[in-house]
C-alpha cells in the first residue's frame, strides 16, 4: 500500500512539472480533479470486479495524486503538515470488472475552518457511468494548528480561489449519521470502562465489558464450567490465515 502511495506521488508531481502551464486554477474546486486507473487482480476479490475496501484506499490515492499535482503536498512537506481523515462514507452502484477502466472525479463540495469535504465519483471515463460515490472528511494539522483550505489554495493558486460557502445536502446527511456513530462509540467506550474499573470475580463482567453477551460465554464453555483446552497445533495455526504481507 506505501509503494502505490509514493507511485500516485510520484505520477503527480510528474504530471504537474509537464503539464503546469496547462492546469486551470482551481482544481477540485470549480473542476474535478481526474484520476484513472484499471482494478488489477490484486484489487480484486472473489467475485471478480473491485473489493470494496478497494475503493477507500483509491479515494485515498486519488486524493494524493491530486495534493501532489496542485502543489499542496510541497507546502505540505516544508511546513511538516499532516493530512488526517476524520470518516467518510461510500454508496456502491456498480461493480467494476477487472481491467476495465474507470476514473476517480474528486471535487471540494464543501468546507469550513476545520474540515475539507471530498466528493468522490466513480466514473466510466467514456459513457459517465457512476459505479460508487464516496464522501471523505479531511482535516490538514500543522502541529497542533489546523490549517483551512482556503490557506492552502492560497499558497498555490495565482489567482483567489472560492471555496463553497453553502453546505449542500449530502454533507448534512454524512454529518446526521457522523455525529450518531460519534455517539454510540463513545457509549459503548464508557460502558466498558465503567465495566473494568469495578472488578468483580463473576468473570462475566469482562464479557459484558467487551461487548459479548452472557449467552455467548456459555457457549464457550464445558458443563464443568472451565474453558476448553485447544485442540492442538492446527487448531492454533488455522485461527488466522492472515500472510505477512
Amino acid at each position: 500500500m506505501v509503494l502505490r502511495v509514493f507511485w500516485n506521488v510520484g505520477a503527480g508531481l510528474v504530471h504537474r512539472a509537464l503539464n503546469k502551464s496547462a492546469i486551470k486554477p482551481g482544481m477540485a474546486v470549480r473542476y474535478p480533479a481526474v484520476w484513472k486507473a484499471r482494478p488489477g487482480f490484486m484489487d480484486c476479490d472473489i467475485n471478480l470486479h473491485l473489493n470494496n475496501a478497494s475503493y477507500l484506499f483509491n479515494m485515498e490515492l486519488a486524493r494524493w495524486h491530486f495534493s501532489a499535482s496542485t502543489g499542496i503536498l510541497y507546502h505540505a512537506l516544508k511546513n511538516r503538515r499532516t493530512f488526517l481523515a476524520g470518516s467518510q462514507v461510500i454508496r456502491y452502484r456498480h461493480a467494476i470488472p477487472p481491467f476495465r477502466p474507470y476514473e476517480i472525479r474528486s471535487q471540494i463540495v464543501f468546507a469550513d475552518d476545520t474540515w475539507i469535504y471530498f466528493l468522490q465519483q466513480f466514473q466510466c471515463p467514456t459513457t459517465g457511468k457512476l459505479y460508487a460515490e464516496g464522501l471523505c472528511r479531511v482535516t490538514v494539522r500543522e502541529g497542533k494548528k489546523v490549517i483551512p483550505a482556503s490557506v492552502m489554495l492560497e499558497e498555490v493558486e495565482s489567482e483567489r480561489i472560492e471555496l463553497p460557502t453553502e453546505m449542500p445536502d449530502v454533507v448534512k446527511e454524512f454529518l446526521d449519521w457522523d455525529t450518531a456513530s460519534k455517539v454510540s462509540m463513545e457509549t459503548i467506550d464508557q460502558r466498558a470502562k465503567r465495566e473494568l474499573a469495578a472488578p468483580s470475580k463473576n468473570p462475566s463482567t469482562l464479557f459484558k465489558a467487551a461487548g459479548v453477551g452472557e449467552k455467548t460465554q456459555e457457549t464457550t464453555t464445558t458443563s464443568s464450567g472451565k474453558q476448553p483446552a485447544p485442540r492442538g497445533f492446527f487448531a492454533n495455526l488455522t485461527r488466522s490465515m492472515n500472510l505477512p504481507f
